[in-house]
């Protein structure tokens, strides 16, 4: 018995063969092979890890800066909810993805906004009382139109997409007469 009580008082320290002082211990029985452990081995991250987050940044920041320069702050606020799918049978206009719509306000994507039926938004607001953000997307809808036009007038937009808008009937009244009048002038026969 008196054996027994010593061995308890006297605690074994147990140490790895073959520790390296630069590893952290490994269990008994495991071999360690894989050197990209060692931090010594690592590609510099520090650098790689800043150049990312600058990298990040610098996207966050054009997709803040892009719809406020163009005088749309709203777009800049949408968090992406998808709450605005809800109006879907209450638009008018059959728009039903209406936060497709905000987005391509926020990139500036005329594409993308005339593609998902935004040139047919006749800015009545119901889809207002959908966003959680409570935003005027009927405003915001009406500005990327204008902004839309002006793309148009500059020469941004291909003419195949504004010649499958006008065939598809994806421009509202207000905009129809300068969008025809462009493919027009730019070589489109007659759409009947």
């Amino acid at each position: 018995m008196a054996e027994d009580t010593q061995d308890k008082k006297t605690p074994q320290k147990w140490e790895p063969r073959g520790r390296d002082a630069d590893k952290p211990p490994a269990l008994a029985g495991i071999h360690r092979y894989a050197s990209f452990t060692n931090l010594r081995d690592r590609m510099t991250t520090p650098a790689l890890n800043r150049a990312v987050m600058v990298g990040i940044g610098a996207a966050v920041a054009l997709d803040v800066v892009r719809p406020i320069a163009k005088g749309m702050f709203d777009a800049a606020y949408c968090y992406e909810c998808r709450a605005c799918y809800a109006t879907q049978e209450n638009c008018p206009a059959s728009i039903a993805f209406q936060a497709e719509l905000t987005l391509s306000c926020r990139t500036m994507d005329y594409r993308r906004f005339i593609r998902n039926r935004g040139l047919l938004c006749i800015r009545c607001g119901n889809c207002t009382g959908f966003c959680v953000q409570r935003l005027d997307l009927a405003r915001l809808y009406g500005k990327m139109g204008v902004e839309t036009t002006r793309a148009l007038a500059a020469g941004k937009l291909p003419f195949d997409v504004v010649e499958n808008a006008l065939r598809e009937g994806l421009i509202g009244r207000e905009y129809v007469d300068a969008f025809y009048e462009w493919y027009r002038d730019h070589g489109g026969r007659r759409l009947g």
